[in-house]
């Protein structure tokens, strides 16, 4: 890009920007307008080719159509007419009315797509097409209600043969005009596709030219000014005597140049005086900056936090702890003693006990700068946990956390697992729940004791095929050790246990996700059948 800089003709800088502005803009508005003209027309010759095309299709089909159920109605009239009872001829003749409906029907459908090259033909079709169906209507009323003889007098001539020979005749024409009409689709479709080239020509088009006006200005706008930017950085930082480039051009490059080369010479005059104008302005700055994000962080802990100096005067308070003591809002602007929050709090009820005594209590700990965690119960039913931390000048820090759900989230989980565990231990299936990555059984419940004449000491800790052995261990598990996606069916499976022997067992697997989707676990639900397999055969006996 610097080469291209180079050879831009010397004219180029003495052109106002404003001016090569209006000019690249003009040279990609025409050719934007030469796109949007020629996508307008394109959209609109494809819509007429679809529409054509469509329109074929279904002139095509319709052709089809009324051949084939033309043919059907002429085979219903065989049907009548080879009958020999009267039940068939009824069954034939209701068939052939069904196709006389079927073919009005394509008939009235294909009407709404006639256009002006097939609207004498289809005129004419479809007279005759009318008049077929009334004939072998009445074809049906004869065979019905006089005989089928008469019928079959009635139909089968060579009056009706000439008809449908007209039929055939006119189909075919119709087709001869269907395949010119698709041939002039073909055409149509090769115009789209040459107008969708043209469209992509000119999209090549408009990017070779954004890319060409973008480097242009790259070259005698950016660049230039890119350059005298980065001697401004120069004098900024120090390097007054900078060389400023593009000082010769006429154009506004040239003027930016000069005013720099101005800022320059006033720049030496004046610098030691912004040096110290502006570092004490940065420092005061970042002082005040430090000092809003440090008062925002603090209000914005879910914590309450104060700061006391070594007389329990209060530094330092954030909202959290005004909240949650309900202390009034004028306190966080006044200066105030621990004693003066421990009396509000009494006010409000969320203090108990003796103040002096607190306050001596505090300050004792302040002096010996020892670092405490407490509990405080309020009358209204929160618990506090307060943990206390002494600083460095002498004072002291504390916050208040309120962890009143936590401990009751705590409390409901405790009791919810001693819940669980009653169940689990006093269900009559023997219940092994193992790790779906290592096959150790992590827990084991009173049932599987039983079953297994091992005490779970023996098991947790320990895969299938540690206490089990094999084919034990394969029975129970099954042969993959891969966790199943979804509750697996009831197994029947004889087993032999450490403790009880033989025993007959129903067994089966439900997985176990830890919540991230996978299932992390396994449990194995066992119910022994032993004395039901046992009982089965003396029923059958008895």
């Amino acid at each position: 890009m610097a080469a291209l800089t180079h050879k831009l003709p010397y004219s180029l800088h003495e052109t106002s920007i404003k001016v090569k502005f209006y000019a690249a803009f003009a040279g990609l508005l025409i050719l934007i307008l030469m796109l949007v003209a020629l996508s307008v027309y394109s959209v609109r010759e494809q819509s007429a080719y679809h529409r054509q095309l469509d329109v074929s299709s279904q002139a095509a089909t319709n052709v089809e159509k009324v051949n084939g159920l033309i043919f059907a109605v002429v085979m219903e009239s065989r049907g009548i007419y080879m009958s020999s009872d009267m039940a068939t001829v009824k069954r034939y003749g209701d068939a052939l009315l069904r196709r006389n409906r079927e073919l009005a029907e394509v008939m009235d459908q294909w009407q709404q797509i006639v256009r002006d090259d097939d609207t004498e033909l289809f005129a004419a079709f479809k007279t005759r097409v009318s008049e077929f169906i009334r004939f072998r209507a009445e074809l049906v009323r004869r065979a019905n209600v006089i005989s089928q003889a008469a019928g079959r007098e009635w139909g089968d001539n060579d009056a009706n043969r000439k008809v449908r020979i007209a039929l055939n005749e006119d189909l075919a024409a119709l087709a001869t005009v269907y395949f010119k009409r698709a041939h002039a689709n073909a055409k149509l479709g090769e115009q789209v596709e040459f107008t969708t080239i043209l469209l992509m020509i000119l999209g090549i088009g408009a990017i070779a030219l954004t890319w060409l006006t973008a480097s242009l200005f790259k070259a005698s706008v950016i660049e230039p000014l890119l350059a005298i930017t980065s001697a401004t950085d120069s004098i900024a930082s120090g390097k007054i005597l900078a060389s400023i480039p593009h000082a010769t051009r006429k154009d506004e490059i040239g003027k930016l140049a000069l005013a720099v080369q101005q800022l320059q010479s006033t720049t030496e005059r004046n610098r030691e005086l912004q040096k110290s104008e502006l570092a004490t302005s940065r420092e005061r700055d970042h002082l005040e900056e430090n000092k809003v994000h440090l008062i925002a962080a603090i209000n914005n802990m879910a914590q309450g936090l104060i700061m006391l100096d070594v007389h329990a005067n209060v530094i330092l308070m954030n909202e959290s702890y005004r909240k949650m003591y309900n202390l009034p809002k004028e306190i966080m602007a006044s200066s105030c003693n621990l004693r003066d929050i421990l009396r509000y709090r009494a006010e409000s009820g969320l203090f108990s006990g003796d103040t002096k005594t607190y306050v001596k209590t505090i300050l004792t700990r302040i002096a010996l700068g020892q670092p405490s965690v407490s509990h405080v119960d309020l009358k209204d039913g929160r618990r506090i946990r307060v943990f206390e931390q002494p600083t460095p000048d002498g004072g002291w820090v504390a916050t208040h956390e309120d962890f009143t759900k936590q401990q009751q989230l705590q409390q409901t989980l405790e009791r919810m697992e001693r819940l669980l565990g009653t169940i689990v231990e006093n269900v009559h299936e023997a219940i092994l729940a193992k790790d779906a990555l290592s096959h150790r059984y992590l827990l084991v419940n009173r049932a599987a004791e039983t079953l297994f004449g091992l005490p779970r000491a023996a098991i947790v800790g320990r895969t299938a095929r540690d206490v089990f052995g094999e084919e034990t261990a394969e029975a129970i598990e099954g042969a993959s050790k891969a966790p199943p996606v979804k509750a697996a069916a009831v197994a029947i499976r004889t087993i032999t246990t450490p403790g009880n022997g033989e025993r007959v067992a129903a067994i089966r697997h439900l997985p176990a996700s830890g919540g991230e989707g996978a299932a992390q676990y396994l449990i194995s639900l066992i119910e022994d059948r032993t004395d039901q397999a046992a009982a089965m055969p003396r029923r059958r006996t008895g």
